[in-house]
């Protein structure tokens, strides 16, 4: 049973890499943030309705065999938001939500499996005669469920008389790092390096400290482990950083984890990862990313839900919608009229740092990283000290915030350059 859970929700992983890495790809010249999860939510609850060819394409882009294998995936996410829901060092929510026309009828079905898998509730509007008024509800009960991060996901030309169903999915996260920075050891000026050579200003914080960490020789890069304060030993969220060594560029790095996609999960692994003493140095920054995503998901395979013609959704209703999805930073609504289209758009998220670099910040178990740690460093320094090593995130990186038992990416990004100051 563990294995094929294992197996499952990596599934949704695989999805998130190949989701990150193709808007990367895109827009390689720009900061990038997204979140995997809410976008395989999302995705996830389109496919649960979705028919023949349509269902077909939508399971291959998911790396689901079935819709009950994704069913599954989404229950045991839920689950994992359901036990931190309960942690009070940490703040992570998950809502789902599904906007009908009034009068519009759901396969009994379709609402019974997105209730009871994704745990959606449903709420009707009129959008024939008052899609404006439509948005403004819904917007107003996003910026709720994020805690007023994500403000206008939908504006008016996105809903209109023929619409008949919103799916929304949200994600939100707040967590205390363990061992926090000290503001009297912030240099209000550093350099960051960006990889056009320019020399940007950014406000960069340091610490000495004991960090999960590893060095991977293929791929050239440090990899840092900043765990969240947690009360609860079942999770533990934690914000690793994949910085790219000197003389390395993050695109070479994204391009080998595009080539390889196993790489990614031995990247992330705790087996690889010693306890040692840092010093850390991590800059401040605030990111906004917007995307449309309906060319990603294309590429992806998912064609025929973008098609007026070919896409059928005859699982959740006995005719052929349109649906048009909107993804922002930790929220996702899909929209359907009469003949079915997608199109997402994302919204600005914070994070800092003072070069380029990949993210994550994942849930791992607390017990298994305490005893990789005891067992990776107990023999680390029994007859001599090390010398502590610099990790400085003064240049471009990833990084991600991700479940490391269940590989559930929550979100994702890379950082290429101080953004402007608005």
């Amino acid at each position: 049973m563990a294995s094929s859970s294992s197996s499952t929700a990596t599934d949704f992983e695989h999805f998130g890499q190949k989701v990150y890495s193709t808007v990367s790809q895109n827009n390689k010249d720009q900061n990038v943030f997204l979140s995997p999860a809410s976008i395989a939510l999302a995705m996830s609850m389109c496919t649960v309705g979705a028919r023949k060819e349509t269902l077909d394409q939508m399971l291959h882009a998911l790396d689901a065999s079935s819709i009950d294998s994704l069913t599954k995936t989404a229950e045991k996410i839920m689950h994992v938001f359901s036990i931190a829901d309960h942690d009070k060092q940490i703040k992570l929510k998950l809502a789902n939500r599904l906007y009908a026309q009034k009068a519009y009828k759901i396969q009994p079905d379709y609402l019974s499996r997105v209730q009871n898998s994704f745990k959606a509730d449903i709420k009707l509007e009129d959008f024939e005669n008052d899609s404006a008024h439509a948005v403004q509800t819904i917007n107003a009960w996003v910026e709720e469920q994020t805690n007023k991060l994500i403000q206008n996901l939908l504006s008016k030309n996105d809903v209109s008389p023929d619409t008949r169903l919103i799916i929304v999915n949200c994600i939100y996260f707040k967590g205390t790092w363990r061992k926090q920075f000290k503001e009297s050891l912030t240099n209000p000026d550093a350099d960051f390096h960006e990889a056009n050579g320019n020399i940007s200003k950014i406000k960069l914080m340091y610490q000495k400290e004991k960090f999960g960490y590893a060095e991977d020789s293929d791929l050239h890069v440090q990899i840092a482990h900043l765990p969240y304060k947690s009360e609860n030993q079942e999770v533990q969220f934690v914000f690793t950083i994949i910085l790219p060594k000197q003389g390395v560029t993050l695109d070479e790095v994204e391009q080998q984890l595009t080539s390889k996609p196993d790489l990614m999960q031995q990247v992330l692994s705790d087996e690889n990862t010693a306890r040692k003493e840092l010093l850390l140095y991590l800059p401040k920054f605030k990111m906004e990313a917007t995307f449309e995503l309906n060319g990603v998901l294309i590429k992806l395979g998912m064609v025929n839900a973008f098609s007026d013609i070919k896409a059928d959704f005859t699982g959740i209703v006995s005719k052929q919608d349109e649906r048009d999805g909107s993804e922002a930073a930790a929220a996702t609504a899909v929209i359907m009229n009469d003949a079915l289209v997608l199109r997402r758009k994302t919204t600005p998220t914070e994070f800092k740092a003072d070069r380029p670099f990949l993210f994550y910040v994942r849930e791992s178990s607390e017990a298994a990283a305490a005893t990789a740690v005891v067992m990776l460093g107990s023999c680390a320094a029994m007859f001599e000290k090390e010398q502590p090593i610099e990790f400085k995130a003064d240049r471009p990186f990833l990084f991600f915030i991700r479940e490391s038992r269940q590989n559930i990416v929550l979100f994702s990004g890379k950082f290429l350059s101080p953004p402007m100051a608005s």
